[in-house]
């Protein structure tokens, strides 16, 4: 029952309901996984079932009936946090007994860029509740998203709760870049690694319970690399647009002086850029594919199966299943400090990638 929201990760909801039945529940405790798997959605569903009524996060009781009342206005608590000037009024009381904090938006110095920010004020909110007793449940939980934004200051506020809160009090760290975090952090807590998602489990999730059509949904799975956060968040339109250039890149002359004008295009286009390495992907995969002996519409893009067919039948067909995973690993690199250049040039030079 505590879990019936969260989408698969069946072993570590198994590891934390044994840890409730048992009163074994940890003080501090670490989620990490990429991003958009459902991380805080088991941390959420955690914290209630800790402070549940019945213990099981029944989601009948008064604690629970908040709690999830306060989940399904939290986009307009957001919007009034944002107007507001006080640091904490990121921390959102789910109940009186329960506390998520999300991070600021702030813009990076001498980039322009957007990054994340847990305010100091924010975590001093923690802090002063720790060690008191629970205003109205047997416990209480303070749930951290993005824990990874908290900056050298708000981390070391947090360190003295996380060496000795006492039995009712606990905290959930939920982090995507747990290696950003200090080690003293992580240090202090017990971690759960979730994986991606399964394409099966994302597929059938997004045809039956919400409602894209199959095709829609086998698309969205297999680009979404284990991320439901990611496939709800694609867009079929901007992928055709950016997925149009990457076939161009497929089909493109093998003049290297050629290839770095499309590689310096491509690069142009920053915003876009990790979105046209997932569709070039996606083509590869189907050029694999269409080799292999798999029917056109069978495919991710069914609708360019006659201009993948001829590379199919070429050189490219023999590598594209290796030459989609060097895509794959130069996504990971350009959305870390990698030069997004060099990268795309790699791609374009590459002795796989020529025309048929």
């Amino acid at each position: 029952m505590a879990f019936d929201n969260v989408l698969g990760h069946e072993g570590a909801r198994a590891i934390l309901a044994r840890a409730l039945e048992q009163g074994r529940f940890p003080p501090a405790l670490l989620l990490i996984g990429p991003e958009g798997i459902g991380k805080r959605t088991l941390a959420l569903a955690a914290a209630r079932a800790r402070v549940c009524e019945k213990g099981s996060g029944c989601g009948e009781c008064s604690i629970c009936r908040r709690i999830d009342g306060a989940l399904a206005t939290l986009q307009d608590a957001r919007d009034r946090a944002r107007n507001s000037r006080d640091d904490a009024a990121m921390n959102h009381r789910l109940h009186p007994d329960v506390i998520l904090v999300e991070p600021w938006t702030t813009t990076k110095e001498g980039t322009g860029k957007a990054k994340p920010d847990i305010k100091v004020s924010q975590v001093n909110e923690l802090v002063e509740e720790t060690f008191s007793r629970p205003f109205e449940a047997k416990a209480r939980v303070f749930v951290i998203d993005d824990a990874h934004a908290m900056n050298i200051a708000s981390a070391n506020k947090l360190l003295k709760s996380l060496e000795e809160p006492p039995p009712t009090t606990h905290f959930l760290l939920v982090s995507a870049s747990p290696q950003v975090l200090p080690q003293t952090i992580p240090s202090r807590c017990q971690t759960l690694r979730l994986r991606p998602l399964p394409t099966s489990v994302l597929e059938a999730h997004l045809r039956d319970a919400r409602g894209f059509s199959a095709d829609e949904a086998r698309l969205r799975a297999s680009l979404a690399d284990g991320s439901l956060g990611r496939a709800l968040a694609f867009e079929a339109g901007a992928y055709k647009q950016v997925r149009d250039e990457a076939l161009a890149l497929l089909l493109e002359d093998a003049e290297p002086l050629k290839r770095i004008a499309r590689a310096e295009l491509l690069t142009d286009a920053e915003d876009q850029l990790p979105l046209l390495m997932i569709a070039l992907r996606s083509l590869l995969r189907d050029v694999a594919a269409l080799r292999a002996g798999v029917a056109a519409m069978e495919l991710l893009n069914p609708d360019v199966a006659e201009q993948l067919l001829p590379l199919a039948q070429g050189s490219l067909g023999l590598s594209a299943g290796g030459l989609a995973e060097k895509v794959a690993e130069s996504l990971i690199a350009i959305q870390g400090n990698a030069s997004k250049l060099l990268a795309m040039d790699a791609l374009v030079d590459a002795p796989e990638l020529t025309a048929p």
